[in-house]
């Protein structure tokens, strides 16, 4: 084999470990900080946006819980329909 065509078998080798080692490797603590403290603040602009049918607190739970991966979006019903509480009582006038 020629050496030019090693090199380059060699190379590709090289590239190909590294990047399946750059995909595996585990999320930095400040990510994680940072996602999980947008989470916390999207749930917030929630409560403040829907009112008291939506359960921040249950939802803040969740983005520690969830390392902060999942965000809820405010504009999406989907997203944030397991923190809404359609039974509350009304008040009595």
């Amino acid at each position: 084999m020629k050496p030019e065509v090693a090199y380059f078998l060699v190379s590709v080798c090289l590239v190909l470990c590294l990047s399946q080692h750059s995909l595996a490797a585990p999320v930095s603590g400040k990510k994680m900080l940072s996602g999980i403290s947008i989470c916390i603040t999207n749930c917030a602009q929630c409560h403040d946006l829907v009112g008291d049918i939506f359960d921040h607190r249950q939802c803040s739970r969740d983005c520690v819980k969830r390392k902060g991966l999942q965000l809820p979006d405010c504009t999406n019903p989907m997203s944030i329909k397991e923190y809404l509480n359609l039974k509350v009582p009304m008040n009595p006038e």
